[in-house]
């Protein structure tokens, strides 16, 4: 039963985030699933959700993400020929972006351990 009550909260917070979108889709596009997630960081920062109340489905959830990539990595099947032609290009996108997402996750933790440091010098 407790399973069943955290599965449902994250449902309904999804469905809320879902509801906010289609709200939203005129204005600008932001899928619902991103909305939920941010409704669901506030509910926790805020204490109205407690980690406890999602804590097991949660675990199982990201335990098993893997799984959840394999419908859109067998969609992309579909797309070989697509895929083939524009090789060179996509191969450079994905290197370059994952070059400067890892650089910038770089300077935002080196920045949050400065911070963190100067906090504790100051104590």
């Amino acid at each position: 039963m407790k399973i069943f009550k955290q599965i449902s909260l994250i449902l309904i917070i999804w469905a809320v985030g879902e509801y906010f979108s289609s709200l939203i889709s005129n204005i600008v596009a932001i899928p619902g699933s991103i909305i939920g997630m941010i409704i669901l960081f506030f509910l926790l920062l805020t204490n109205i959700v407690k980690l406890e109340h999602i804590e097991e489905t949660s675990e199982f959830l990201l335990n098993n993400i893997a799984f959840f990539f394999i419908p859109s990595g067998i969609a992309l099947l579909n797309y070989m020929d697509i895929l083939k032609v524009n090789w060179l290009s996509l191969s450079i996108v994905i290197i370059l972006s994952t070059i400067i997402v890892m650089g910038v996750t770089g300077l935002v933790v080196n920045f949050m351990i400065g911070k963190k440091q100067i906090r504790v010098t100051k104590k």
